[in-house]
């Protein structure tokens, strides 16, 4: 019982942090306020790291300019149908009571594919030339 109580705490204050973050990024551009942080491995080495541009694209996808955000971040906007499917089945365990989960995501192997992806993105971006310099975080 007090763990039922627990997660539904634990939930209920999730939900007000995504809520609140995402309102936080639609209404203020990262492009015009420097309230967000700075990417410290961009500031260090001058190269984009994989979540660079994300909070851009975020503000972008919050305003539904979903080309925008892809110039800003593209692995990020590939990325959010699987989040959003994770979610889905999380909220489906949370009304049902019953644990429910997408087998393709608990895989052993999506962990080791997931690296590898995100891994050759890095180096992807990080190449000066066409076609790679599209995927650049674009400072």
């Amino acid at each position: 019982m007090i763990t039922t109580t627990s997660n539904k705490i634990l939930t209920a204050i999730t939900i007000a942090i995504v809520m609140a973050v995402a309102f936080i990024y639609y209404i203020f551009d990262p492009l015009r306020f420097n309230l967000f942080p700075k990417c410290p491995f961009y500031l260090l080495t001058g190269f984009d790291c994989p979540g660079c541009g994300s909070q851009r694209a975020l503000h972008a996808l919050l305003h539904g300019e979903i080309v925008k955000a892809c110039d800003f971040n593209l692995l990020l906007v590939l990325s959010l149908p699987m989040l959003f499917i994770h979610m889905l089945f999380k909220v489906s365990s949370y009304i049902s009571g019953k644990p429910k989960q997408w087998h393709l995501l608990y895989h052993p192997k999506t962990p080791i594919i997931f690296f590898a992806i995100t891994t050759l993105f890095w180096i992807m971006r990080n190449i000066n030339a066409i076609p790679f310099s599209y995927l650049s975080a674009a400072h």
